[in-house]
């Protein structure tokens, strides 16, 4: 997956969102499935809420890191379904597999990625994390002499 860095000064994080869809998009391929999980995202003046929907997933099968200013969530899980018939011969055997991979750019400049939660329940990830203070941007004027 390639990452494309962008101003965030002109636009969001999150305006890049539908570029990601149309290069992730999903692929299913024989007994494996690739998805994009819905995403929604919520920012005020105190903080940022990412929120993916991922049903059937357990905690331990998802992924989060940060790394170089992009957050990288990801999960996969695996399993195996067997009918037998009496005799003990296999009447059918299915293999499948399901992951995601979504990462999302986040200055460490506009948010405090150290303070960043995450909790899932019912099928929801929810991260959190505080926006930084914002500084105010120096504007003056110099006189010539």
């Amino acid at each position: 997956m390639a990452i494309i860095k962008r101003n965030t000064e002109l636009r969001p994080f999150y305006s890049g969102l539908l570029d990601d869809f149309f290069t992730s998009g999903m692929w299913p391929a024989g007994g494996e499935h690739h998805n994009m999980p819905a995403l929604n995202v919520k920012e005020d003046d105190k903080q940022l809420i990412l929120e993916l929907r991922i049903p059937g997933m357990k905690k331990k099968d998802m992924h989060l890191e940060y790394k170089n200013g992009i957050l990288t969530i990801s999960g996969e899980v695996q399993e195996e379904k067997e009918e037998k018939e009496e005799k003990g011969k296999y009447l059918r055997r299915e293999f499948s597999s399901y992951s995601f991979r979504r990462a999302l750019e986040l200055p460490e400049d506009k948010y405090n990625v150290a303070e960043a939660k995450a909790a899932y329940q019912d099928g929801i990830l929810e991260i959190t994390m505080p926006k930084n203070a914002e500084t105010e941007k120096l504007h003056k004027t110099i006189e010539v002499k």
